[in-house]
């Protein structure tokens, strides 16, 4: 059992590793009344293709994350998992996103034993049957159909697959509806077989609870149970080219206004997971500094109406891609584009004096959200995953200087921009 010290942040950590390989992260929090407990895979809904120990592709059905995840929810001894921790006073919940699946709970009680061995056991534990699978298929694709009846979603869902060739970031977390359809229980047992085995996973605890009583509980609890020799799959990935794949998509839905997207995709910086964290706040301040009240023009934006509520901004970057997306409603395609072109093109030197109470600003947010057990637990364990130290991702905005600003710009090249438009169906 190893523990760390963050002085800076007055936090404390104890960190173990099981006998069966499983990494164990407790966050003290003396006089908090509530615990969060977070167990997290490394397998998401971009783990379409992985390559085995012995180099061979396995490729699964898209979707087959976010369906496991539902099918864990079922008890081969009919308990209702849902029901079973409200009896125990605990909110239970999962979701499946690009890179993995987490479950978790949350509750005020003094005492956690109930619900944290509850945990251990539901998603450790897979019991499908044939029919339920098919049953699951009914329930996942009426999901799968409301979100495309969603405008906003639907738009997400289209840009993504207008910017992106190949990249599985292209396919929604859940799917679609044939792949959904293709899934198996065999399938879905490999899948379980080949990532959730306790040395592919973090269970993270955040509690003002005694830690050694609640480290010991879970030791126990994975002693008493016997999992099968494990090496794991990793993902794979063709290489993304940098062009768009469409630069202009247009598509009907049931909306009284038309919603646009305009997004470009760039080469990420190469190093390190905290690098591309570093590279993506990096564009997001440059972004915040160009398209908010810091802009001269923002007010003139708003007064001819150029600028509202809807309009906005996002940006992902990862080792295989950078992307930033802005969206708005509009009826001109063009005025969005112009806009964004005007804000980028902003004279750096009228915002820059802003830059310093913008960084403080963020990274008072990452503080913050230190005394938010459930956001803390979550973002723990997926730093973990994604080999980042957490308490240091707090200070990425502080690794930023005004030459990185500056130098954002020529990310945005036009030729590699997409422009993503839902209009109004024609009556």
């Amino acid at each position: 059992m190893i523990q760390k010290e963050y002085p800076r942040f007055n936090e404390k950590l104890i960190e173990t590793t099981l006998a069966n390989g499983m990494r164990v992260f407790f966050i003290p929090k003396p006089g908090f009344v509530s615990s969060t407990v977070v167990y997290m895979v490394p397998f998401g809904s971009l783990d379409v293709v992985q390559k085995d120990a012995q180099g061979k592709l396995i490729e699964s059905n898209a979707g087959v994350a976010h369906f496991l995840e539902h099918k864990l929810f079922e008890s081969n001894t009919g308990t209702d998992i849902m029901e079973a921790f409200s009896a125990l006073s605990a909110n239970v919940n999962a979701f499946t996103s690009f890179n993995e699946t987490c479950y978790y709970f949350s509750t005020g009680e003094a005492d956690i034993d109930a619900p944290l061995n509850l945990l251990l056991d539901f998603v450790q534990n897979l019991s499908i049957t044939e029919a339920s699978v098919e049953k699951e298929k009914g329930i996942i694709t009426q999901e799968l159909r409301m979100y495309m009846n969603m405008p906003e979603a639907r738009l997400m869902y289209e840009t993504y697959r207008a910017v992106f060739k190949s990249h599985p970031i292209r396919i929604d977390i859940g799917g679609t509806e044939k792949s959904v359809k293709a899934i198996t229980k065999e399938e879905l047992e490999d899948i379980y077989q080949a990532n959730y085995h306790p040395s592919n996973s973090v269970l993270v605890i955040v509690s003002g609870q005694d830690p050694r009583h609640l480290i010991d509980l879970v030791a126990k609890n994975q002693a008493e149970k016997e999992f099968p020799p494990f090496t794991a799959r990793k993902r794979w990935i063709e290489k993304e080219e940098l062009k768009v794949h469409k630069k202009h998509h247009t598509f009907a839905m049931d909306i009284q206004a038309k919603k646009i997207t305009y997004s470009f995709k760039f080469q990420p910086v190469e190093g390190t997971p905290m690098d591309h964290l570093v590279q993506e706040w990096t564009v997001r301040i440059f972004l915040e500094l160009m398209f908010s009240s810091y802009n001269p023009s923002y007010q003139t934006w708003l007064d001819a109406n150029r600028i509202n509520d809807y309009f906005g901004y996002e940006v992902d970057v990862t080792e295989e891609y950078g992307f930033a997306m802005f969206y708005g409603e509009k009826e001109s395609e063009q005025d969005l584009v112009d806009l964004v072109n005007e804000g980028l093109n902003t004279d750096f030197d009228t915002v820059a004096p802003y830059f310093e109470n913008l960084k403080k600003r963020y990274y008072g947010q990452s503080i913050r959200s230190l005394n938010n057990p459930d956001d803390l637990a979550v973002s723990y364990a997926r730093s973990i995953l994604q080999n980042l130290d957490y308490f240091e991702t707090l200070d990425a905005v502080n690794r930023i200087s005004l030459d990185d600003l500056r130098s954002v710009r020529q990310l945005f090249d036009r030729e590699k921009a997409s422009i993503v438009s839902v209009t109004g169906k024609t009556k």
